[in-house]
């Protein structure tokens, strides 16, 4: 098997047809032809199968293309890295966020990128918490954020921040940004969770069973931004951080309340690998990721208590 050979496959799976797939990687129909039945014959298995429309996968070919993609990712990013210093970084990094923290941390991470990186290409993979460490798992992003996690002997877990959560209900315009909830109010009021794995349910269920009473949760479709549509037509409440929602409640399309007596918290992580060497672009998304993440807490994008004690990018606006 030759990485040529795995080009050429995710060539013809992406073109769904051999002879345009050859176009797309420069050679001729031919030699598509035989670098396909080669790699088959290498791996003792078909992967293709041809018909009226182009070519199909099987079965094998389905799992041999995850293969392909981790294969040739790691490769690239080796090419990449050998050609990096930590003076001037060049490459792609995979983040992995979750909703709410990508959307209070978009923009001053393509902001601080574009001015201080500019050899560095960030591919953000924006997921619910357990989507994103099945890819995390499976090596398909280099760092993740996540929250509450339990630190493992092959990863490097660095505090980044604790966030306050809040409960959102329709629209009053009788309730300013600073208005509470207490936790005693909460067990009679209907809401939407994602459930199961899902690191905002670990969390409400803890907080619960800390203060012996039960939420009263909903129907949820597992996403987060379907829960604020039901909440936004007022058929339920939810819970979420204000990364998430500081843009519905500053457009008077939600209410949120700070929930305290007590308060609810939870952490939140940068996550990357001890196994293997950082190359220097991913070292400086890193030390991004956390100007970013200061400059969210000084813009009201994030509320909660700061771990980070970093001198402000010039760019950042002061709260």
């Amino acid at each position: 098997m030759e990485i040529r050979q795995l080009r050429h496959f995710v060539a013809a799976v992406e073109a769904g047809n051999l002879r345009k797939a050859s176009e797309d990687v420069h050679i001729t129909h031919p030699a598509m032809s035989m670098s396909m039945k080669n790699l088959e014959h290498s791996l003792g298995t078909k992967l293709l199968i041809k018909d009226r429309r182009g070519v199909q996968m099987t079965y094998a070919g389905e799992l041999f293309l995850k293969v392909a993609h981790s294969i040739l990712r790691q490769i690239d990013d080796l090419q990449t890295a050998l050609l990096s210093t930590h003076e001037s970084p060049t490459g792609t990094v995979r983040l992995g966020i979750p909703y709410g923290t990508n959307n209070a941390l978009a923009a001053p991470l393509y902001r601080i990128i574009s001015k201080k990186l500019p050899g560095v290409q960030l591919e953000i993979e924006e997921g619910n918490t357990t989507v994103l460490e099945r890819l995390y798992e499976q090596n398909l992003i280099d760092i993740m954020i996540n929250y509450d996690c339990i630190e493992k002997m092959d990863q490097k877990v660095e505090a980044l921040f604790i966030e306050h959560l809040y409960f959102v209900s329709v629209y009053d315009p009788k309730l300013d940004s600073n208005a509470t909830i207490a936790s005693k109010e909460l067990s009679r009021l209907p809401i939407v969770c994602s459930p199961g794995k899902h690191s905002m349910r670990k969390t409400l269920e803890k907080y619960a069973a800390d203060n012996n009473f039960e939420f009263e949760f909903s129907n949820d479709f597992q996403s987060a931004h379907a829960s604020l549509k039901i909440v936004i037509d007022g058929l339920a409440n939810t819970i979420s951080p204000w990364d998430l929602i500081h843009d519905y409640v500053n457009s008077n399309l939600i209410s949120a309340r700070k929930i305290v007596n007590p308060v609810i918290e939870r952490k939140m992580f940068l996550i990357s690998s001890l196994r293997r060497t950082h190359s220097p672009a991913v070292n400086a998304i890193i030390d991004v990721i956390k100007m970013a993440v200061h400059d969210a807490y000084a813009t009201d994008k994030v509320r909660g208590r700061n771990f980070i004690d970093l001198k402000p990018d010039s760019n950042t606006v002061k709260k």
